[in-house]
C-alpha cells in the first residue's frame, strides 16, 4: 500500500510538472523568432502531443515547415545525386471586356480584348537555393478598337521576354527582360526588376524589406522601396501588405515628361479552400508629388492612381479556370488651366475570364 501511494504521488507531481500545450507552444514562438528552428519544430512537435485547442493549429504550422523545407523521413537533406532540375510550362487565355470612362467625355467606351501567353522554365534546386530560367511568348489582339479611341490602343501587341529569379530561405530576386512589338511600334524593350528580404518570422508571419524597379526605353520608368509584411498558411487566409515610397517617370501629354515621388501601398489578400477554389482580393495605389516640372505652370500638379481587383479561381489539377473583376483609376490634382483636351480622371474597369495550366 506505502509503494502504491508512492508511485501515485509520483504521477501526480509530474503531471502538475508536465507543461500545458499553451506553454509548449508559446516556448515554440519564441524559439522561432529567435531563430532556432529546430528546437522550435521539435517543441511544435511536443505541443501537438499533448491535447488541447489549438492542436489544428500548430500542425498546420508543422505541415508548413515540412513542406517549405522539404522535411521527411527519407530525403531530410538534398545531394548533388538527387533530382534537382525540373522542366515546367506554364500558361494562360483571358478574354477581357473592357469600360472606359473619363471626366470630359459624356460617354463611356466599351471594347473588347483576347490575349494569351505562354513560359516554359528551368530550375535547378540545391539545398538552399532555388534557381529558374523562365522564357515567355505573349500576345494581346484588342477587339472592337475603333470603339475605344481614347485609350489610343494598337489593334495587337506581342512580347517576347526572358528572366531569372533566386529563391532562398529570405531572399527573393527576380529580373527580367522582353521585347515588345505592336501595330504601330516596330520594336519596344522594357526591363523589370525585384528584390526582398526577410528579416524576421515569426509562426507564419515574416517581416522583410523589398525594392522594385521598371524601365520601358519608349515609355514609362518607376522604382519603389518598401516594408513588407507577409502572413503563409497552405488553406485559408493569406495576406500581404508593401507600404513605402514610389517613384514614377511619365508623359502626362505629349509635350511634356513629369516625374513624381510619394507614398504607395500595395495590400492583398486571399483565402485558399481545400477544394481548390482561391479567392483573392488586391491593391496598388500611389499618391505622387510633381517633382523637376518642365514647366512653371506644373507646379504643384499631384497625381492619384490606384488599381483594385477580385478574382476566383478554380484548380484542381494541371488546368484551371478563373474569372475577376479590375478597375484602374487615375485623378490629376491642380492641372493648369490652359490644359484643355486632358481629363482629370479616368477610370478602367476589366471583367476577365480565362483558363490557365501549370505542367
Amino acid at each position: 500500500m506505502k509503494n502504491l501511494l508512492i508511485i501515485v504521488s509520483l504521477l501526480w507531481a509530474a503531471n502538475a510538472l508536465a507543461e500545458s500545450q499553451e506553454e509548449l507552444y508559446y516556448r515554440a514562438l519564441k524559439a522561432e523568432e529567435a531563430g532556432d528552428i529546430p528546437h522550435a519544430l521539435d517543441l511544435f512537435d511536443s505541443a501537438v502531443a499533448v491535447s488541447g485547442p489549438y492542436t489544428a493549429e500548430i500542425q498546420e504550422i508543422i505541415d508548413d515547415y515540412q513542406e517549405i523545407l522539404g522535411k521527411t523521413e527519407t530525403d531530410s537533406v538534398k545531394t548533388l545525386s538527387d533530382n534537382s532540375w525540373e522542366f515546367h510550362t506554364y500558361g494562360k487565355i483571358n478574354y477581357t471586356g473592357l469600360h472606359y470612362k473619363k471626366e470630359s467625355a459624356t460617354d463611356a467606351e466599351t471594347g473588347n480584348e483576347a490575349t494569351a501567353s505562354i513560359s516554359a522554365s528551368i530550375e535547378y534546386e540545391t539545398q538552399n537555393w532555388n534557381h529558374s530560367f523562365e522564357i515567355n511568348v505573349s500576345g494581346d489582339w484588342f477587339i472592337d478598337k475603333e470603339n475605344m479611341p481614347s485609350l489610343d490602343t494598337n489593334a495587337w501587341e506581342t512580347s517576347v521576354g526572358i528572366g531569372y529569379s533566386l529563391i532562398g530561405n529570405a531572399l527573393i530576386l527576380d529580373i527580367g527582360a522582353s521585347i515588345n512589338f505592336s501595330e504601330n511600334e516596330e520594336c519596344n524593350p522594357d526591363f523589370y526588376i525585384w528584390a526582398e528580404k526577410y528579416l524576421a518570422q515569426i509562426s507564419k508571419q515574416k517581416f522583410g524589406l523589398a525594392t522594385s524597379g521598371y524601365k520601358n526605353f519608349d515609355g514609362p520608368t518607376s522604382a519603389s522601396f518598401y516594408g513588407s509584411w507577409h502572413r503563409f498558411a497552405k488553406y485559408g487566409w493569406n495576406s500581404t501588405i508593401y507600404a513605402g515610397a514610389r517613384f514614377e517617370s511619365d508623359s502626362l501629354n505629349t509635350l511634356y515628361i513629369l516625374k513624381w515621388l510619394g507614398p504607395s501601398l500595395r495590400p492583398s489578400v486571399s483565402y485558399k479552400f481545400k477544394t481548390d477554389i482561391s479567392v483573392d482580393a488586391k491593391m496598388n495605389l500611389f499618391y505622387g508629388f510633381v517633382i523637376d516640372e518642365p514647366d512653371t505652370d506644373y507646379d504643384g500638379i499631384q497625381k492619384f492612381s490606384g488599381s483594385w481587383a477580385f478574382n476566383i479561381s478554380w484548380k484542381p489539377g494541371v488546368f484551371g479556370a478563373f474569372v475577376g473583376f479590375e478597375q484602374l483609376y487615375r485623378r490629376y490634382i491642380n492641372l493648369p488651366e490652359y490644359n484643355i483636351g486632358y481629363s482629370e480622371w479616368s477610370l478602367l474597369s476589366k471583367l476577365n475570364a480565362g483558363i490557365k495550366w501549370d505542367i
